[in-house]
C-alpha cells in the first residue's frame, strides 16, 4: 500500500509577520523524501523543531518566486547545510534568477563550498503548460507559471498510481506467491491449468494522489485544469473580495477567487494561506465566510494555523 503523506504547515502568513505568523514554508513528508515549498523567515527552526531532518532526508526546496518573505529562511539554512558533515544533495528548484541569488547568498555569507552540495534548478514554463522538474519511483513533481510581477511558480506534487494484488481473488484463480505475479504487475497475462488471467482480473489500481501549491499569484485560469481532482489545493488568498483592487494591483488573490478555483477543479480540500496581517482581528468573520461555503460544497475548506499538519491515507482519504 502507498504510505500516508504528511502535509505540515509550517509557515502560513506573508508579507509582514505582524499577523504573528510565520514567512511561508509548508513541507510535503513522504517516506523518505522531504519536500519543502517556499523557505520564509524561522522555516529551518520549524524543520528542526518537527524532527524532519532535511540533512537525512531526501530534499527538494521549491521555490516559487523570490520575494523576500518566501526566501528569507534560506540564508541561515544554506549556511548550516554547509557546516554538515555530509555528502547528502539538496535541490533547489526555481524561477529564473534562482541560481544568481543563491551564489550570492553563498558570496556574501562565505559558504560558497556549499555550492558543490547544491543542485538548481530554474524553469519559466510557458502558460498553461506543466513541466516535469523531479522524477521519483513512486512521485513526480512539476512546475506551472503563475502571475505575480516577477518569474513566479506553482508546483504540483503527483503521486504515481500503486497496483497491488486481490489476494482473495489470486487465490480463487489457484496464482502462487511466485515471480509469476511481476508479470501480472507489468500488465501481462499468465495461464495457469489452460486459463488465462489477464493483470485487470487480479491486480486492483490505486490512483496517486495530488497536491497542488499556488505560491502568490493573481487567479489563472488554467489552474482548474491543473489542480482537478487533487486531494488537496494550497492556494493564497492575501486579500478578501472587498479589496479585489489591491489583489489586482498587487499581483495576488482573494479569498473569493481561491474558493471559486476549488469549485470548479473539484478539489477535496482547499488550505487558505497567506492571508494579509490586517485581516487578524476579522478571521472570524473569514472563518464564518467560508463555513458558508463549505455548507454548500464537498469541499473541505480550513485556514490552517501555524504548526497544523494534514495526513491524506490511501486511497485518497484525507484525515485532518
Amino acid at each position: 500500500m502507498p504510505p500516508p503523506i504528511r502535509v505540515l504547515f509550517l509557515g502560513t502568513g506573508g508579507t509582514t509577520p505582524f499577523g504573528l505568523r510565520k514567512m511561508p514554508c509548508i513541507a510535503i513528508k513522504y517516506e523518505g523524501y522531504l519536500i519543502v515549498l517556499d523557505f520564509g523567515e524561522f522555516c529551518q527552526f520549524s524543520l528542526v523543531e518537527r524532527k524532519l531532518h532535511p540533512f537525512r532526508s531526501r530534499t527538494y526546496i521549491l521555490v516559487s518566486h523570490l520575494h523576500a518573505d518566501h526566501v528569507g529562511g534560506l540564508p541561515t539554512f544554506l549556511h548550516t547545510y554547509n557546516l554538515m558533515q555530509t555528502n547528502k544533495v539538496i535541490t533547489i528548484i526555481g524561477p529564473t534568477g534562482t541560481k544568481a541569488f543563491i551564489e550570492t547568498i553563498a558570496n556574501i555569507f562565505g559558504i560558497d563550498p556549499v555550492l558543490d552540495k547544491l543542485r538548481v534548478l530554474e524553469v519559466l514554463p510557458k502558460e498553461k503548460n506543466c513541466v516535469l522538474v523531479v522524477e521519483e519511483k513512486s512521485f513526480s513533481i512539476y512546475a506551472f507559471r503563475t502571475e505575480h510581477g516577477i518569474p513566479s511558480l506553482g508546483y504540483v506534487f503527483q503521486e504515481k498510481d500503486f497496483q497491488k494484488f486481490d489476494e482473495k481473488k489470486a487465490q480463487q484463480y489457484g496464482i502462487p506467491p511466485t515471480r509469476i505475479r511481476k508479470r501480472l504487475l507489468e500488465g501481462k497475462p499468465i495461464e495457469i491449468s489452460g486459463k488465462l488471467i489477464q493483470p485487470s482480473d487480479v491486480v486492483i489500481k490505486i490512483p496517486g494522489r495530488k497536491i497542488v501549491y499556488t505560491g502568490d499569484t493573481r487567479p489563472i485560469p488554467y489552474l482548474e485544469d491543473i489542480a482537478r481532482g487533487a486531494e488537496l489545493l494550497i492556494h493564497e488568498a492575501t486579500f478578501m473580495g472587498i479589496h479585489k483592487n489591491l489583489a489586482d494591483a498587487r499581483y495576488h488573490s482573494t479569498i473569493e477567487d481561491a474558493l471559486e478555483i476549488a469549485k470548479k477543479a473539484n478539489v477535496k480540500m482547499l488550505a487558505l494561506v497567506h492571508i494579509s496581517p490586517r485581516y487578524l482581528r476579522e478571521l472570524d468573520k473569514i472563518i464564518d465566510y467560508i463555513k458558508n461555503f463549505s455548507s454548500s460544497s464537498n469541499i473541505k475548506l480550513i485556514i490552517p494555523n501555524d504548526g497544523d499538519e494534514i495526513i491524506i491515507d490511501p486511497p485518497n482519504l484525507p484525515r485532518y
